[in-house]
């Protein structure tokens, strides 16, 4: 018996021996993972935006440490101003609206989309007293953001929705941000686009949904298409090519962000992220992340019909002269290897 004892005892010895070295190769191999500098990047962002929501979480997630990047958001006003900042260098990434990306391109910079986080278009047309459908907006103004601007393009596709001409029958204002309000219930606007907080703040004032694209049904009335990647991911060509490991490991981050996030509620979510939405109020932000969760990518893949969708509504706002093919605008090859190795 006590024969059997030493020889037990000699064989978990030998197997300890065996795999102590390995146990402190890992050691090693991780240590010196987490001793290598975290690499700089900053994100910039023309507002702080739920539909990104997968970029976002990958830094409350700190998935960007784990792949090596120490990331920093940088919030512009507009997307003119994020256009700029990444043509620039002084940002490596930007987050930004479909159309933008194709008006960049028309104007012969070459930048590319790697990813959507959005799958539908998630904006709504609200409107004030004694507007109950978009027909009675005729001979109304509308806010409806800067002339050639995504925000037009989609109040325009709202007029025409309702059966409105969308340059006789309606004019258009661009509000200041922080007035959409006061500028409703004055009667300044008969109706406004919103989306995010600003939507519960105008439906608490009085103002009535007239068009809600969270809606599967209106959204492929409206567009002419279920699909719409309005809020995307956007790197210059230029990086791209310098930096295709960069590319990578933040795609990678966003990837595994994706996935936390559909095996998660939207509580849980918004928990996560609040710290990165400061401005949000407690009460009202865990609903907005609900309706977010509505219209998000689950895996940020891109396809046509949400291409075409994007470049008819950039024609007609005036944001494009010419239709652009989706390859000249679209990679998704680091999306696709990211997919390969974190969504099994």
């Amino acid at each position: 018996m006590a024969r059997k004892s030493i020889s037990v005892l000699c064989g978990l010895f030998l197997v300890f021996m065996t795999a102590a070295p390995y146990a402190d190769q890992q050691r090693g191999a991780a240590q010196a993972a987490e001793s290598k500098p975290l690499e700089k990047i900053v994100i910039a962002d023309p507002s702080r935006q739920e539909s990104w929501m997968p970029v976002y979480l990958a830094s409350a997630l700190g998935f960007f440490r784990e792949e090596g990047l120490d990331v920093r958001f940088v919030s512009y006003q507009g997307g003119p101003l994020v256009i700029a900042s990444l043509l620039a260098g002084d940002s490596q990434f930007a987050l930004i609206g479909y159309e933008q990306v194709l008006k960049t391109y028309e104007k012969g910079k070459s930048t590319k989309m790697i990813a959507a986080t959005s799958a539908r278009h998630p904006w709504c047309l609200i409107s004030g007293p004694g507007i109950k459908t978009v027909a009675d907006l005729k001979g109304k103004r509308l806010g409806a953001g800067m002339p050639g601007s995504s925000l037009r393009g989609f109040v325009r596709a709202c007029v025409r929705y309702g059966g409105l001409d969308q340059d006789k029958d309606v004019s258009y204002l661009d509000l200041i941000r922080g007035s959409e309000v006061a500028a409703l219930n004055k009667g300044d606007v008969a109706a406004l686009f919103a989306f995010g907080s600003l939507k519960y703040q105008l439906l608490e004032h009085g103002g009535k949904m007239l068009v809600d694209l969270s809606n599967p049904v209106t959204h492929n009335k409206v567009l002419g298409s279920d699909s719409y990647p309005l809020y995307v991911v956007q790197v210059t060509d230029q990086f791209i090519k310098e930096k295709p490991e960069t590319v990578q490991h933040f795609m990678n981050a966003v990837v595994r962000a994706m996935a936390w996030e559909n095996k998660h509620k939207a509580q849980e979510i918004a928990e996560k992220v609040a710290p990165l939405f400061p401005a949000s109020e407690k009460n009202v932000f865990p609903k907005v992340v609900a309706d977010t969760m509505l219209t998000i990518s689950r895996d940020g893949s891109f396809n046509r019909k949400g291409h075409d969708a994007a470049v008819r509504l950039s024609l007609d706002a005036g944001l494009l002269t010419n239709p652009v093919a989706m390859e000249n605008v679209v990679d998704e090859s680091f999306l696709k290897k990211a997919q390969a190795k974190y969504r099994k």
